[in-house]
């Protein structure tokens, strides 16, 4: 029986960020930071999970055999699911199973069941990456040295079997600057921020970040205040393996102003040459176009606040390459930005060539210990999807369907607060304060992301985002499955 490996690099472990490098900013400001690591059976049978953390500071594993996990279904491993984890354990997953897995990693430092600390709001989401799509070559569009207090630090993953050094260049207002990293041994990670390369702090200093090793790679990162005494704001995602990357790429949510919230689209050029792109956005107030001339190979440029869009109105939007692949990030807050309550998000922008007819996302919440999870479906296919079918398996082993849904080709649909909405099942209603795996299948294909906030209450379904039990968003990708399991 062949197993596949899922490297869920889990970064921010109740403590410091600071692995295995020295660096006066080294990860979310203050402490307390802890994680919870959503896995999803998306295989043909039940599954057999072996969960090992391998600590960054020496070499110590310690492993997690949770019962067999069922199809389609969804399982938390916490901090306190792992025998023997010591208290500031600082370090990373590797989750083995005899199933095809994903799964998503929650960092927070919120006060939750001992973990946590007081006024703690951080909240980011980013995807576990698996092991055949881990890279000896990965990008980052977005990198920020504290611009308006904000600043990212990159998690790496050696997903290899032997030790190596990492080579990592950031792209600056036209300037690289390179570091390389101590050897980082099988399964352990080291966390890497611009300030190690010297690159200049300060407002207006936004690139990008690539990275090449000896061996393959399973990257993460996480925007956070640069300095604050307790962080309230947080953001996640994973880096770019060149298997996901592509000449033209999709971003199901792009927003200006809508209902206070909107969206920094960075689009790095991916090519080995200078290339112009193309954006086009796709909303209901209609289609506009923006091009970005002559932007060089590993460069990148923010898109905010575009004159071409409607404020006060969401959109999808399409990248294109005129030459050759190009990656995008998007980020989300209010504008102007409110502290502490800014309440960020992000996502990466999804390759055309990775889109299929079926999705998974491990983490629905439902009104779920004060969150709730919005998906938003775009169909990247060329004629409207008329058969989007979502399949949820929630906490408690019950199975839910909707009823088939359509979405015009190009656009995105929003789903949230389903429990409330019995016209959109097809038999029982999803209950409320539960925590669902989803299956989404399509007859064009369609990719997603997901939206998870604060909510007050389950009836009536009533947001929550500046109350005193609310913390930050958070917003990650769903995953693309080659069939329906």
């Amino acid at each position: 029986m062949k197993k596949r490996v899922l490297i869920v690099f889990t970064a921010a472990l109740m403590l410091v960020l600071l692995v295995s490098v020295t660096s006066a900013q080294s990860g979310p400001p203050g402490s307390g930071y802890w994680f919870g690591a959503t896995h999803q059976n998306v295989g043909s049978g039940p599954a057999t999970v072996v969960v090992t953390a391998y600590d960054s500071n020496s070499s110590a594993t310690y492993s997690y055999s949770p019962p067999a996990l069922a199809q389609g279904a969804s399982l938390n491993v916490g901090p306190s699911d792992i025998p023997g984890l010591p208290a500031g354990f600082i370090g990373s997953i590797v989750t083995s199973s005899d199933q095809a897995l994903v799964a998503l990693v929650n960092v927070t430092n919120r006060l939750a069941g001992g973990f946590g600390v007081a006024g703690g709001k951080s909240a980011a989401i980013y995807s576990g990456v698996d092991g055949a799509t881990a890279s000896t070559n990965l990008r980052f569009p977005l990198a920020k040295n504290n611009h308006f207090n904000k600043t990212t630090t990159f998690y790496l993953q050696n997903a290899g079997s032997a030790a190596t050094t990492i080579a990592v260049t950031f792209a600056f207002g036209g300037t690289n600057y390179p570091y390389t990293t101590p050897s980082v041994a099988p399964g352990q990670m080291v966390a890497v921020d611009p300030g190690l390369a010297s690159v200049p702090s300060g407002n207006g200093n936004v690139g990008a970040m690539t990275l090449t090793a000896g061996q393959p790679i399973a990257g993460a990162m996480l925007e956070h205040e640069h300095t604050s005494p307790v962080g309230t704001v947080l953001q996640g995602s994973s880096g770019f393996s060149p298997g996901e990357l592509d000449q033209t790429v999709f971003c199901p949510t792009i927003k200006k102003n809508h209902f206070g919230r909107t969206s920094g689209l960075q689009v790095q050029n991916t090519h080995s040459a200078t290339q112009n792109v193309t954006v086009t956005y796709i909303g209901t107030s209609g289609t506009f176009v923006r091009n970005i001339s002559n932007l060089a190979p590993g460069a990148s440029t923010t898109l905010i606040n575009d004159a071409n869009i409607t404020s006060g109105t969401l959109f999808a939007a399409r990248v294109v390459g005129s030459a050759g692949p190009v990656a995008g990030i998007v980020n989300e807050s209010e504008l102007p930005l409110v502290n502490p309550l800014q309440t960020s998000t992000t996502y990466n922008c999804q390759a055309e060539s990775t889109a299929t007819n079926t999705i998974s996302y491990p983490a629905f919440k439902e009104t779920f210990f004060g969150r709730t999870t919005a998906l938003q479906v775009q169909n990247v296919g060329n004629s409207a999807a008329n058969n989007v079918v979502l399949k949820f398996t929630d906490n408690n082993n019950n199975v839910r369907t909707t009823q088939p849904q359509t979405i015009a080709a190009g656009a995105s649909s929003v789903l949230v607060c389903v429990s409330s909405n019995s016209a959109l099942w097809s038999g029982a209603s999803l209950g409320a304060s539960t925590l669902s795996g989803v299956i989404i299948t399509s007859n064009q294909p369609i990719i997603a992301v997901a939206n998870e906030a604060s909510w007050a209450s389950a009836n009536p379904c009533t947001p929550d985002n500046t109350g005193p039990s609310s913390f930050d968003k958070a917003t990650s990708n769903a995953f693309n499955l080659a069939a329906a399991p």
